[in-house]
C-alpha cells in the first residue's frame, strides 16, 4: 500500500516544474558546504571595484610612509632587518620599532581611540575605563580579580609563558626573593617591614563596576585569594606586614586614589605615612623624635592629567578627561629648604612609584611631598630613599645590592627596611633573586 500522502503544487507553479534550490544553507548544497564552498555572484564591475580599493588601501600604507619618511628625513626601521641576523628577540624589537614608526598608526589611533573611550567606555590592554571618568591600571585590576598569585598552577603558566616566549626567565614566586633578603638584613641587626600598597581597584571598586548592593553602608574589601595565606606566611617567618588597607568601605568617605591615576591621592598618603611610623617604631628601636621638630610643611597645589588617561594614547588637545588638581604639603627641613632623602637616617625607604609620585617632578605632580618625606616628618627624624618607579619586585632590591657591590653601604646605621610596591607586583612581578654576600664596604657618609 503506498502510504505517502499526495502534495499539491505551490500556487502559481507548474506541476512538471523543477524544484528551485535556495539559498547557500539549502540542505542541496551541503556537500559543497562541507567542503568549505559558498556559490556568490558579482558582476565585473564590483569585482574590480572591489579590488582597486583593497590594493590600494594594502599599499597607500606603506607607499605614504615612505614618502612622510623621505620629506621629514627620518630613517625607516625597516632597514634594520638587513643589517643583522635574524633572531627571536631582534624580530620582536623590530616588529615594536615598526609599529612605532607608523604615521597611519599615530594619526588614527589616539582619535579612534578617544570616540570609543568617550562614546563606550573603551579602554586597552593597559587602560580600564570606569564610572563618571575614573580609569585604572589594567595589571592591577587582573591581579585583584585574577586566580591566587601563590596558586602553584598560575605560577607555573607565568614562568612557562615567559620562556616560550623567548624571553628572559620570570621568577614568579614572590616568597624565595622576600625571605632572602629579610635573612640578609638580620644578619646585619635590621628588620623588614613590607609594604604592598592596596590597588585602587580595592578601595575604589564601586567607580569600577558600580554594583555596590542597594542601600548598602559598609562593603567589604575585596583581595587577591591568596593575599590572607601569604601575609599568614610572612608574619610566621618574622617579616612585618604593614596593611593600611581598612576592612571595610564604607559609602560617602573621600577617595583615596586619584581619578585618572594608579596612585593614592595626597591626603591618604598623609594618612598612611602616620600609620606607618606608629608601624616602624613598633617594630624597630629607633632613637627617640628629634625636638623640635626637624621638619615643616608649606601648602602648595599640583595639577595633572594622570598616568593612566596618558597610557590611552589620546590626542594632545582631547576633551575627555581633565586635569586634576590636588592640595600638597610639602615638607621642609630645618632650613626651610625642601626635604631631601639623608643616609644617616635609620629608616632606608625602598620604593617604586608610590614612593615617588608626589616627590619626583617629572611625574607632574609636586616635589618634596611623597612618602618619604611625609614619613620622615610623622617619624620625626630622617629618612634614606631608594626609589625606582615601576618593577617594585626587583627595581629598589637590585639598586641597593649594586651600591653594596659598589662599596657604598646604604644599610650602615639602619635598624628598619621599609620594602613599598604595588601589591599588583605579587601577581606579575618579576621576583628575581639577589646575591646579599656582600660584606660592607664603607659607611655612608
Amino acid at each position: 500500500m503506498n502510504r505517502t500522502l499526495p502534495t499539491a503544487p505551490l500556487e502559481g507553479t507548474r506541476p512538471d516544474a523543477a524544484p528551485r534550490r535556495g539559498g547557500p544553507t539549502d540542505p542541496s548544497h551541503d556537500a559543497q558546504l562541507r567542503r568549505g564552498i559558498i556559490k556568490t555572484s558579482a558582476s565585473r564591475g564590483v569585482t574590480v571595484g572591489v579590488t582597486v580599493c583593497f590594493l590600494a588601501l594594502v599599499y597607500a600604507v606603506p607607499i605614504g610612509q615612505a614618502w612622510l619618511e623621505r620629506i621629514r628625513g627620518d630613517e625607516s626601521p625597516l632597514l634594520d632587518v638587513f643589517r643583522h641576523a635574524p633572531t627571536s628577540e631582534r624580530l620582536r624589537r623590530f616588529e615594536d620599532d615598526v609599529e612605532q614608526a607608523s604615521y597611519a598608526k599615530d594619526f588614527v589611533q589616539p582619535r579612534l581611540q578617544a570616540l570609543l573611550t568617550r562614546f563606550g567606555r573603551v579602554g586597552n590592554k593597559r587602560a580600564v575605563v570606569g564610572l563618571g571618568g575614573w580609569l585604572y591600571y589594567a595589571p592591577g585590576v587582573a591581579h585583584l580579580g585574577g586566580p591566587g598569585f601563590l596558586d602553584e598552577d598560575t605560577i607555573r603558566v607565568r614562568e612557562r609563558a615567559a620562556l616560550d616566549s623567548g624571553e628572559p626567565a620570570v621568577h614568579a614566586d614572590p616568597r624565595p626573593a622576600i625571605l632572602d633578603f629579610q635573612a640578609a638584613l638580620r644578619k646585619r641587626g635590621i628588620r623588614l617591614i613590607l609594604f604592598p600598597v592596596p590597588d585602587k581597584a580595592m578601595l575604589q571598586p564601586n567607580e569600577l563596576h558600580g554594583r555596590a548592593a542597594s542601600g548598602a553602608l559598609e562593603m567589604p574589601v575585596p583581595r587577591n585569594p591568596d593575599w590572607g595565606r601569604f601575609v599568614g606566611e610572612m608574619r610566621k617567618a618574622g617579616v612585618l606586614v604593614f596593611e593600611p588597607a581598612p576592612h571595610v568601605l564604607r559609602r560617602g568617605e573621600a577617595p583615596r586614589f586619584l581619578v585618572q591615576d594608579t596612585h593614592w591621592t595626597p591626603a591618604w598618603m598623609e594618612d598612611v605615612a602616620v600609620q606607618l611610623s606608629t608601624f616602624v617604631r613598633e617594630g624597630a628601636e629607633l632613637s627617640p623624635r628629634s625636638t623640635p621638630p626637624p621638619f615643616s610643611t608649606v601648602d602648595t597645589a599640583a595639577e595633572s592629567l594622570g598616568d593612566v588617561a596618558t597610557m590611552l594614547k589620546l590626542p594632545d588637545n582631547q576633551t575627555v578627561f581633565a586635569p586634576q588638581r590636588v592640595t600638597l604639603h610639602e615638607v621642609l627641613d630645618a632650613t626651610g629648604a625642601p626635604w631631601e632623602p639623608d643616609e644617616r637616617g635609620e629608616v632606608l625607604l625602598l620604593g617604586d612609584s608610590f614612593t615617588n609620585v608626589f616627590s619626583m617632578e617629572p611625574m607632574g605632580w609636586g616635589t618634596a611631598a611623597g612618602l618619604g618625606a611625609q614619613l620622615a616628618r610623622a617619624l620625626g627624624q630622617p629618612v634614606d630613599v631608594i626609589g625606582q618607579n615601576d618593577s617594585g619586585a626587583f627595581a629598589t632590591r637590585e639598586a641597593l645590592a649594586r651600591a653594596l657591590q659598589g662599596g657604598e653601604d646604604r644599610l650602615a646605621g639602619k635598624k628598619a627596611v621599609v620594602w613599598e610596591f604595588a601589591s599588583r607586583e605579587l601577581s606579575v612581578g618579576d621576583w628575581k633573586p639577589i646575591d646579599w654576600n656582600v660584606a660592607p664596604a664603607r659607611e655612608a657618609p
